[in-house]
Parts: C-alpha cells; structure tokens; sequence
C-alpha cells in the first residue's frame, strides 16, 4: 500500500531489534493494536512496514538489503528502544535509525512553492512533486513534532541514553510503555490495564492511543505544507549565511542567551497577544534545566553548564516571567526526570533543555521548550558553529526569530544580555570554569580560574563579581581566615562595580563582608537593598538579607518574607532553606526550623550546616539523643562547629577522651587549615580548660571570626560557660558584640 503522500514508499517503519519480539511478540502485539487504533483515528488507510524477520548484528563481510533504502523512504520512523537497541554494531541502529536520522537531517524543507508538481522546484526530471520535509515538523497549534517517534520499552542505561541523544543532536523525548515497579525494568503488555499496580498509572491502551494520535499531528502537518517553517538563514554558494555578522563581537553564551530569549519570550507572550490562537494560555513560568555534555569529555562540563546558568540569568531579566534559581534547577541535572515532577517541584510550566557538544574549535547546541501539562515540544533548534565565529550569530538568530513569530518581542523591555562579560574567548572559557568550581564550592579553583580571566581581560567586571563571592564565603569553608579574604571581596566587588554597575553580586558581596566582618549592619543593609533593586530574582541577596533583619531586628515578618522570598526564587536551594531554618530559630519556633532544616538536608544529603543546625534545634526541643546524632552527621564532613558541639555531647555524657579526642583533632586541623578561633574557644570552654578559651577568645575577635556577628550569636549559640569568665564578657562588651 503506497504512503498518503506521492513519492513516498511508506507512511510508518518501525524499527526494531529482532530479540525484543521474541518470547511473547511484544513488537508484534504492538504494531497490530497500532493498526486497529489507527484506522480508528484516520479516514485512510495508513501503511506500515514492519519486517518481522530483520537481519540483525550485522558484520562487514554482509550485504545490506538494497530495497531498505527505499523502504526508509517514509513519512514517520518508530524505533522500539529497548535496553538492546542502542547497539551500534546492529542492523537496526547503523542502517535504520541512523540511516533514516541522517536522510531526514540532509532532506531540507523546501519552500511550500516548490510543492507544485515540481513546477519551478529545481528538482531533477523525474523527481517532479517530490517533497522535502526535513527531521522536524511544525504542527498546526505551533508546537514542532520529529519524524522520528521513539516508543520506549525499558528504562536505559546511561550511555545508552547518550548514545541515543549524541545521534538525535538533542533531548530524547519518548512514548513509554513501561511497566514501572521496585526492581522492574519491563514492556507494558496489553493485559495490563491495571494502573495501580504500576507506578506509572499507565493504561497500554491509552499509551497506544497516544501513539495514533502523534502520528495524526505529524502526518496532517506534512500533508499541509504550508504550515512549514521556511529556512531561518540562506546561504551563498560559499556556504555563508548571507545576514552580515555583527561587528560587536558577543560571548557565545550571549548569542545563545539572546537566541532562547527571544524565542521562549514569543512563545509565552505569543497567546497573550493574540489570545484567540490557544485555548489555554501558557502561565509565564520556565525551568532552565543544565544542559547535557555530549562532548565525550567529562571535563567539558563546566561548559555545558556554563551556557545553562547564563540562558537562566538572562531570562531571569524579562519582567513577570517566573524562572526558578540555578540551585533548584540543577538539583536534576544527571537524572532521569519527568517533566511533570519538575513542574510540580519547580511550580512551572514550560521547562528548556538542551545539549552541548564542543569539540576543538565546533560547538553544537540544541535546545528545546516543553509543555510540562501536555509533555509537547513546543519549539527546538540545533545551532552549529564554530567557536570563532559563534559571536556573529546574534543577529542572524535576531532576523530568523522576527520571521518566524512575525510580532515584535520586548517592545518596552530594556534586556542587558551578556552584560558584565567579555570579548576575550580565553578569558570566558576561564570564567565559565570559575562558575562550575563556584557552583560545585570547590572555592580554590574559583579563584584560581576567575583570577586567570582578569588576568587575560582586565575589564571583565562579572569576573571580578565572581572573584567577590567566592572570596566572601572563604571562611565559611576553611579555606582562609575572614582577615584575609574579606579585604579582598571588598577589592574584587569595587572593581566591577566600577567597571559595571548594574550587576547584583558584587553588591551582596559588599554588603556580607559588612554584615560578617565589619559588623556594620547599616551599610550591610544598604548594599543589600541596593542588590534586589538591581536584581529582585537574585535569591542570595534575599537569604542574606533576612539573616541580617533576624539578627538586628525585633520583627520577624520582614525577616521571614525575604527568606520566604528566596525560597520562592530557588524552591530547591539548600542554602535558601537552611537560611528559613535559622530565622525561625532565632525567633524560637524551632519545630518549624526543625522542618527548613530538614528540607535543605533533603535536597543536598551532603549539606552538613543543614545537620548541624537540627542538632541545635533538638538540644533547644529538648532531644539530646537526636542532636548528638545529628552533630555526628555534620561532623563526618569535618563541620567545625558541629565538632565543637559533640564535645559538649560528650562532656556532657561524662565520656570526657571522647571529648578530648575530639578537642584535639580540631587543634591539630587549625595548624594545617583555617578553623576559626570562636569554635575552638567553645570546646576548650566545655572542657574546663578557661585560660586557653580566652587566648582563642581573642584571636577570634583579631580574626574577625564571622561567627562572632550576629549571622551566627542568635542561631548557633556560644557557651553560656564561655561568659562566666568575666574576662569574656568583658572582650565582648569592648567590641560590642552581642552574647547570650
């Protein structure tokens, strides 16, 4: 039976491997229910190849059958992925699904006038009427369908999943017939139709008819070649793109940030503007999840990574549009997810996704905006460039994004993307490692990579930022003493201040070093409020901030409404939930603290401030059993403080070489590494030992130990047998520092 439309040998071809229908036919059962639901859902006939004796393992002494050639020469392509599909030596991956992924990537779409029985297309004789659609397809409601419709029988492997996603150049979207319980990895089966005992709630049916209903959109865009989208870039016979590149040479990131910017705004502005062409508007909220590293090289990373934070901040700038923190999206990078689950933790609608693949001077990227409610793809594009001229693509996606959604975007929205950055590719490569390592909290190799890049660009003020944060928060990871690091935050975040002033950062840097250093809450408080005037959706700001309303106000409403801020911002964000924890304690609901510091614990195990604070709130509940516990478990990631307080566990049990073993591993890690003063000066205090706990006493104060403000005074207590010594109380009341 030929296909519905001329020169076409097959409407569908399933592919798959010849193991995975043998036993109970599960191939075959498959593709009689698709006929029956198909000829329910179409008024033709719909032909399909299905061979059910595939040569398979193919070797290089074999021949390989020349009538497949024209066989793949259809309209849609059904590969079965199973856990033995992605196998390159295969019949089925080399000479169906590749085969057919490339003959569909070399079939570029035509002009819908070049459809006209061949009349003006160029095409050879013979080849009259022929079309050519290309791999992806734009749908009548707007949203883009492949040709290529992967049905999922197992959950994959890991490098099955990126064997398959290398070839797609994308994200592997699928129809699952899963059957989902603990320890099973199995097909759905048509006597199945008893969701409960799946964890998917999954009718066979139901899934099936999903298929037919797929195959009905893409075929009525095909036969409808009008709705096509014509080519975005022309090329000369130099193979150029004829729209002139710009002269002001962008970051890559800024190119891609600039092309997703535009065209996830269209997309969620598009049913407010004309509201007649949807039925139900999207809700203005995206997740930009990391991007996958498809380079094959682990320590491209950072770089895949680096073009997913920046596409997330510059969307972070358009007014009304909900984009939660990098902290919170991220949480899902290296999982297996489902979109709805991300909608639902995230509380959005729309989630972005996307690959990278760099190898030597080439960068590809594909990215890709999916409905969370229906799971449809809304828009995809793959970008091939190389690293040189990538910056010239800014204009280019400029033109081909008007063309395409033929409205005019942020007509009164000033969007500053790319702000802060640099010309220098070197120079951006370092910064972008700067993030990762910043990101990870692997804080010497910050430094070490943003250094490198002001070094190479002297004027790169999101650098210096970088250099300010990561210089701000050396203490707090017993990398450097506050006396030495804050002075250099405060250089680095005057620098980009001066070489930009409209970044957010460097702001909150100055106004932590203020809060924890300098213990001036009034210039903190400015350099705060200065930061979430630049940039509201800066979640680090916010949480800072109510730490700093928590510790030098009476209020407690303002002090919760920022950290309930940053929690909105960055729902996942350990650090955001911890900062809810300790406000709530400071204002002595500590079962409601208990439950923040839960939920940072959930969403990074190995947080060990998270651990280290419940045990404070158990000892304030009363549980000593749960605080040692808990202090044990932040200890184990040599958690000063939590180290300090298992001494008073200790001592407190009478199991006092306990106590001084653990007393004396701390003295012994401040010879070797930064552990401030404040926290030896407590565990001396709970063994008696008076004299020494003054000495440190007072070399905390001279250190500036950030434990002495009040980010810490109020909700991780020192001793009350610390200021029974009158010379304590004393150091105390001469620095005006706040004590129990």
């Amino acid at each position: 039976m030929p296909s519905l439309i001329p020169n076409f040998e097959y409407d569908i071809f399933i592919s798959y491997r010849h193991k995975d229908n043998k036993g109970d036919h599960w191939v075959t059962e498959f593709v009689s229910a698709l006929k029956t639901e198909l000829e329910a859902t179409f008024k033709e006939d719909i032909s399909i190849y299905f061979d059910s004796n595939p040569i398979d393992g193919l070797l290089e002494t074999h021949n390989v059958d020349k009538s497949l050639e024209g066989k793949l020469k259809c309209l849609i392509f059904i590969p079965i992925i199973s856990q033995t599909y992605c196998d390159t030596k295969s019949f089925a991956w080399q000479h169906e699904f590749v085969a057919f992924n490339r003959m569909c990537n070399e079939d570029a779409p035509l002009s819908p006038d070049s459809y006209r029985d061949g009349e003006g297309s160029g095409l050879p004789a013979g080849q009259a009427g022929v079309r050519s659609f290309g791999r992806d397809i734009k749908l009548s409601n707007g949203n883009v369908a492949s040709r290529i419709l992967p049905i999922k029988i197992h959950d994959l492997d890991a490098e099955d999943k990126a064997l398959l996603e290398n070839e797609l150049g994308g994200v592997l979207r699928a129809i699952e017939f899963i059957f989902k319980s603990t320890g099973v990895n199995r097909p759905l089966r048509s006597n199945e139709d008893h969701p409960q005992d799946n964890l998917n709630k999954t009718f066979y049916r139901d899934q099936v008819n999903k298929v037919a209903n797929a195959i009905k959109e893409i075929v009525t865009a095909l036969k409808n070649p009008g709705s096509q989208p014509t080519p975005t870039t022309t090329t000369e016979a130099s193979g150029q793109p004829t729209t002139k590149p710009i002269r002001n040479r962008k970051t890559l990131t800024a190119s891609i940030a600039l092309l997703l910017l535009l065209i996830i705004t269209g997309y969620l502005l598009y049913p407010k503007l004309f509201p007649s062409a949807t039925e139900s508007p999207l809700d203005k909220s995206i997740a930009v999840l990391p991007f996958q590293n498809l380079s094959g090289d682990p320590a491209q990373e950072y770089f895949s990574d680096g073009i997913a934070e920046e596409v997330l901040n510059a969307l972070t700038q358009i007014k009304d549009l909900k984009v939660p923190g990098r902290s919170s999206s991220f949480q899902f990078k290296g999982k297996v997810i489902d979109l709805k689950e991300v909608g639902e933790k995230l509380k959005v609608s729309t989630v972005l996704e996307g690959s990278v693949r760099k190898q030597g001077n080439r960068v590809k990227i594909t990215a890709q905006l999916t409905s969370v409610e229906t799971g449809y793809q809304l828009w995809s594009q793959q970008f091939d460039r190389t690293l040189d001229d990538v910056f010239a693509v800014q204009e280019e996606i400029a033109i081909a994004i008007i063309q395409k959604l033929k409205v005019t975007l942020l007509q009164n929205e000033k969007l500053e993307i790319g702000e802060g950055l640099t010309e220098n590719q070197e120079a951006y490569d370092a910064y972008l490692k700067g993030r990762y390592f910043w990101n990870r909290r692997e804080l010497k190799e910050s430094e070490q990579y943003f250094a490198l890049a002001v070094k190479l660009d002297t004027s790169f003020a999101s650098a210096y930022a970088g250099l300010a944060e990561t210089y701000s928060v050396f203490s707090f990871y017993n990398v450097d003493s506050p006396h030495s690091s804050m002075p250099k935050a405060q250089k680095a975040a005057e620098k980009a201040i001066q070489l930009n002033g409209s970044l957010a950062a460097p702001y909150a840097a100055l106004a932590f070093k203020n809060f924890t250093y300098d213990w001036n809450p009034e210039e903190a408080k400015r350099y705060f409020e200065k930061a979430i005037q630049l940039n509201p959706t800066y979640a680090p700001a916010h949480y800072w901030y109510a730490q700093l309303l928590a510790a030098y106000g009476s209020d407690s409403s303002k002090a919760l409404g920022e950290s309930r801020r940053a929690v909105e911002l960055d729902p996942l964000s350990p650090v955001a939930h911890n900062t809810l924890g300790r406000v709530y304690f400071k204002f002595k609901r500590f079962e409601e603290a208990l439950q923040a510091f839960k939920s940072a614990a959930e969403f990074n195990m190995r947080f060990s401030y998270s651990y280290f604070a419940m045990g404070y709130c158990y000892l304030a509940l009363g549980n000593r059993a749960e605080a040692q516990s808990s202090f044990t478990k932040a200890s184990q990631s040599s958690n000063d403080r939590a180290m300090s307080a298992l001494v008073y566990c200790y001592v407190s049990n009478g199991e006092l070489e306990r106590a001084k073993a653990i007393f004396d591993q701390l003295l012994d890690r401040s010879k070797k590494e930064y552990i401030p003063k404040s926290s030896l000066a407590a565990a001396a205090s709970f063994l008696g030992q008076k004299d020494l706990a003054h000495e440190l006493l007072k070399k905390a104060i001279e250190e500036r130990d950030h434990t002495l403000s009040r980010l810490f005074i109020d909700t991780i207590p020192l001793p009350n047998d610390l200021f029974s010594d009158p010379r304590n109380v004393a150091l105390f009341e001469k620095y005006k520092l706040p004590h129990p």
